[in-house]
């Protein structure tokens, strides 16, 4: 039986007016193909209180909060971690917060990192799979990584159009039915071939929609790997530790099929619940839920682990 119907939600978003009139000054509020929703903390506590959800982590979603000018950036940052972290602490025991960073400007980041962490007191850090091209990973962005190890952080992941892009093809149209998941699994893939997900072993990485096309190529992946790596064209990884040392939610589509194939691949302590609220609507939400409800309804302790006690282990221990 799940602890009491308790359930944590590690993948939920919100969407500041700031942003979003950052993201209408610069005609970007359909840079995905998909509409930007509206937000406010009355309404995800609605949505929370009838899906049974104690606490949501959130975070910003695609597009990532800059627009050609560094300088804006950080102020757009900071002004949204703020706002964030506001939220989180006029409802304690509800909302959590994953701080943005104004990437590709690594300095920038780097100093917004450190107020976020250490001044406001974010509980983690989202990171775009990649940010105007600059991917997770690229060695300009060491400094950045060495930080979050040193301060063993939480690192949300977050799909984000790739750049270049090919218009004109139907999923340049929509970017989160194909775009995301192909993004996702190319930054997390850079990030494992070389090697930086065991050398900043300290970081949480939480992987988003089920890993993406992470668990589909991962055999793939392996054996690639044990190819290139003796004939030097790629540092000696360890592909299946890497995959076992990520975390992962939920949010998507992870029934009938996904999460079987990423349990082959990830052990479920480290699976979480993700809702995708406000992007996905109510109703499909609650669909999603019920139908990840009912696929583990023979599995008590998994289901317990997915929805609470993953998450609660490391965020909430002395909360709820």
């Amino acid at each position: 039986m799940l602890t009491e119907n308790k359930i944590i939600d590690m993948h939920s978003h919100f969407v500041p007016e700031v942003y979003a009139r950052a993201l209408k000054k610069h005609n970007a509020l359909l840079e995905d193909g998909f509409p930007t929703p509206e937000w406010d903390a009355k309404s995800h506590l609605h949505f929370m209180d009838q899906a049974g959800i104690v606490w949501s982590l959130l975070s910003l979603s695609s597009p990532q909060p800059y627009f050609g000018d560094p300088q804006e950036s950080c102020r757009l940052c900071r002004e949204i971690n703020e706002y964030g972290v506001s939220v989180k602490k006029e409802y304690p025991d509800r909302f959590g917060y994953a701080a943005c960073l104004p990437l590709p400007d690594v300095s920038g980041a780097l100093d917004e990192a450190k107020y976020a962490l250490e001044v406001l007191g974010a509980d983690a850090i989202k990171l775009a799979s990649n940010s105007r091209g600059l991917y997770l990973g690229e060695e300009a962005m060491e400094p950045l990584f060495q930080y979050l190890n040193d301060q063993d952080a939480i690192v949300i992941i977050h799909p984000h159009r790739p750049e270049p892009l090919k218009e004109g093809i139907f999923t340049a149209g929509p970017v989160p039915l194909f775009e995301f998941m192909c993004d996702t699994t190319r930054a997390v893939m850079n990030l494992i071939a070389k090697g930086l997900v065991k050398k900043y072993d300290r970081i949480k990485f939480v992987v988003p929609h089920c890993g993406a096309f992470l668990p589909n190529i991962f055999q793939r992946f392996e054996g690639i790997t044990q190819i290139l790596a003796p004939k030097g064209l790629m540092p000696e990884v360890d592909v299946k530790e890497a995959f076992a040392s990520l975390y992962f939610d939920t949010a998507g589509n992870p029934v009938p099929y996904l999460l079987d194939l990423l349990r082959h691949f990830v052990p479920d302590s480290h699976i979480f619940y993700g809702s995708d609220h406000p992007y996905t609507p109510n109703g499909q939400k609650m669909e999603l839920l019920k139908a990840l409800k009912d696929q583990l309804k023979d599995q008590p302790e998994l289901a317990e682990g997915i929805f609470y006690k993953n998450a609660r282990g490391i965020f909430l221990k002395e909360r709820i």
